[in-house]
């Protein structure tokens, strides 16, 4: 099928999106699974707070805009799409509205993004997703359609695992080493030389006044995993803390679901890009669970959002469709490379 003839069937274009707390995905599809552009664009988590509406707006229209103009399809007030689902940090809050406002659809949901995760990790199969990036969830689901979530209340009361936790935990450990509270192990000098400070007061005053967003914070994750890798035992027993706190969360998410036989259990975000932290996790995984197998993705939460589309229409996910979809997702990648 040509752009032509899709632009004049508005009952063969699907979107899949995926918003985050550093970026948001759309993927547009055709009817047979055929992805046909990506679009991108900022953080369109906290709708609520304030000048939140209005990045989340700037998110969407974004990232649903350059999709459109990629796949050289009318743009966002002149397409209808079939089917769209949105999979959204925090969930539907505040969000369905305004994104129902600048996205048409036929058939149009706002969700967590959690399912939409689990959606692309497991092709739409039952299981459990770890999601580790700057904020940490667990959610599952069982083939009668039950549903299990732990934590996802965010970086002040939950998110034990993530990248803004992480950090944290160093820096609080990096103050307790320059006030002389425990002996010195480089992380004074490892937190003063990421951010650029001379003191860690420096850091923390920027933080509480604003100055410092939360991703920035959790992006010292990276050097502190680095750290860890390099032989660094403190960070390394914090990484083991958060990765044990993640996994008694998916014990509990089994539990719930009362999932007996092997299951899948998926690992998606930027901590499981970092090979301590994935080691770990699969190592405590099977000592603590000898039923739950890990499996590296199949499909991105944007994907999976996608999917969810195509579900909420009624077609079938179909082992031609999951080949399409994985094909198409290989040449686009391949040609943004």
């Amino acid at each position: 099928m040509n752009q032509s003839e899709i632009r004049n069937l508005k009952s063969e274009i699907f979107l899949g999106v995926d918003g985050g707390q550093s970026h948001t995905e759309a993927v547009i599809a055709d009817v047979k699974g055929n992805i046909l552009s990506r679009g991108f664009g900022g953080a369109s988590n906290h709708a609520e707070s304030p000048g939140g509406r209005e990045r989340l707006r700037n998110a969407i229209s974004k990232s649903v805009g350059e999709a459109l103009t990629k796949a050289n399809l009318p743009p966002m007030d002149e397409s209808v799409f079939a089917s769209a689902h949105f999979g959204m940090t925090g969930g539907a809050d505040y969000k369905e509205e305004i994104i129902g406002e600048i996205v048409r659809a036929e058939t149009l949901r706002v969700g967590h993004d959690a399912p939409t995760a689990l959606s692309g990790a497991t092709a739409g199969k039952p299981g459990i997703v770890v999601i580790a990036g700057t904020g940490s969830v667990v959610y599952g689901e069982n083939a009668p359609g039950d549903t299990a979530k732990i934590g996802g209340l965010g970086y002040l009361f939950s998110d034990e695992g993530s990248g803004f936790w992480l950090a944290v935990q160093i820096i609080r450990l990096a103050i307790k080493e320059q006030d002389g509270l425990i002996e010195p192990t480089g992380l004074e000098h490892l937190v003063l030389d990421f951010f650029g400070r001379e003191k860690i007061r420096d850091l923390t005053d920027d933080f509480y006044n604003g100055k410092m967003t939360r991703d920035r914070l959790a992006s010292f994750a990276r050097a502190a995993h680095e750290a860890a890798q390099a032989g660094n035992t403190v960070i390394q027993n914090q990484i083991k803390f958060g990765t044990d706190a993640l996994i008694e969360s998916v014990c509990c998410a089994a539990r719930r679901l009362q999932f007996q036989d092997e299951f899948p259990v998926a690992g998606v975000g930027g901590m499981f890009r970092a090979p301590l932290m994935k080691r770990y996790f699969v190592e405590r995984l099977q000592a603590k669970i000898p039923s739950a197998i890990f499996r590296e993705p199949r499909f991105n939460p944007a994907d999976g959002a996608l999917l969810l589309a195509f579900r909420q229409a009624r077609i079938d996910i179909t082992e031609d469709l999951l080949l399409n979809l994985e094909r198409s997702a290989k040449r686009k990648s391949a040609k943004q490379e």
